[in-house]
């Protein structure tokens, strides 16, 4: 996750349909090359957060960023929860 003063990004990383199918049809060769997994860039601009929370969990706090129809949680270390909220929270009323 990065905070920048328009807009949050961050990399989610899953597997990737295409490179599951170039895998197959090589026999295995384009995933060792590639790897599996594909990571895609997200972002949210900051004048489109409604709202922030936050969760503490066992291993971690989750802090969940409200826009329009879409909830993204981010699960973050305890001791960087509580700036990570702040962080969005200047800058959600600062726009």
């Amino acid at each position: 996750m990065a905070i920048y003063p328009d807009r949050v990004e961050w990399t989610r990383a899953g597997l990737s349909g295409g490179k599951l199918m170039a895998g197959a049809a090589t026999l295995g060769l384009s995933m060792l090359a590639t790897g599996v997994r594909n990571k895609d860039t997200e972002m949210i601009p900051v004048r489109s957060i409604t709202s922030i929370t936050s969760k503490k969990g066992l291993a971690n706090t989750v802090v969940s960023v409200i826009v329009p129809g879409n909830t993204i949680d981010f699960r973050i270390s305890h001791g960087e929860a509580k700036a990570v909220k702040a962080t969005l929270q200047r800058l959600m009323l600062a726009n």
